[in-house]
């Protein structure tokens, strides 16, 4: 549990920081999804287009 000790003192301690990392995550995150679709649908726009 030390770890989880650790984090929840660094979250505590550094809020700012924390809203800033979380939000980076979830710019890559979302942005993974985004391009994910992409590939997706060109991929499918493709296949459409041989037959």
């Amino acid at each position: 549990m030390s770890v989880v000790d650790t984090l929840v003192a660094a979250v505590a301690a550094n809020p700012g920081l924390t809203a800033i990392l979380v939000a980076l995550l979830a710019l890559v995150f979302g942005g993974y999804l985004y391009l994910r679709r992409i590939v997706v649908n060109v991929a499918q726009g493709y296949d459409e287009g041989r037959k």
